[in-house]
């Protein structure tokens, strides 16, 4: 909203100039004579991100009040390599809370979302909890998917921790759940949304050797690169 001559930056800030269409618009119209822009792509940097993560730790370990930011926390923290001491001690301290805190929720993808939550932390989805929360998402299988037969979302992220925790894609309920995924894939190769198709290719891709998948994903891979706008969002 302001000029250059505007804005003010601090140590650490990372300034860049790119010319053509402005990267906020996802919108805009192709530029004329030139062909399309290629898309405009950020680079991350891991360490700002994971330090304004830690700069929201509540002092009992959680993020936010809802127990999916802490989870999603979790998510992010195990993904994080990098050699941050705080890093280290903020893991530790989300992993006791959420020990300490076993319940995610009622839905089935909140126990979904807490398995994933714990493993990344390094914490045993069985036994590391008072709640055993692959024996609650098994017991949400009904022989053919998990939980609701109207939604794909919670049978993408059965498969997810499932496959974490020691479960091969020659199991019934894997095979079977697979088959459930696929039967779910739209004609333009989406699972619905933009979110959902990224979800699906997450969760397949750890069993792309499964008849149909690699088809699949291919299928989905296309429709987000259809999806993908000017500004690379």
């Amino acid at each position: 909203d302001v000029g250059i001559d505007g804005l003010v930056l601090s140590g650490g800030n990372l300034l860049s100039f790119v010319y053509g269409p402005f990267p906020s618009d996802g919108n805009q119209a192709a530029p004329t004579g030139g062909g399309v822009s290629p898309p405009v792509h950020y680079t991350l940097n891991v360490e700002a991100a994971v330090s304004f993560l830690l700069s929201l730790q509540n002092e009992d370990g959680s993020f936010g009040k809802a127990p999916l930011l802490s989870d999603w926390a979790a998510v992010a923290l195990g993904a994080y390599e990098g050699q941050s001491a705080t890093a280290a001690t903020a893991k530790e301290k989300l992993a006791s809370f959420l020990v300490q805190n076993p319940n995610p929720g009622n839905f089935l993808t909140d126990k979904e979302r807490r398995a994933m939550a714990l493993m990344a932390l390094g914490v045993s989805p069985y036994n590391g909890t008072g709640i055993d929360y692959i024996a609650s998402i098994l017991n949400e299988f009904d022989g053919t998917q998990f939980g609701s037969s109207e939604l794909v979302n919670d049978d993408i992220f059965a498969l997810l921790p499932l496959l974490k925790a020691g479960y091969q894609s020659s199991d019934i309920e894997i095979t079977k759940t697979i088959a459930f995924i696929l039967g779910r894939q739209e004609s333009n190769g989406s699972f619905g949304s933009v979110d959902m198709t990224a979800a699906a290719i997450q969760a397949l891709a750890f069993v792309s050797g499964s008849e149909g998948v690699s088809g699949s994903l291919a299928s989905a891979r296309e429709y987000l690169k259809a999806q993908q706008r000017g500004s690379g969002g």
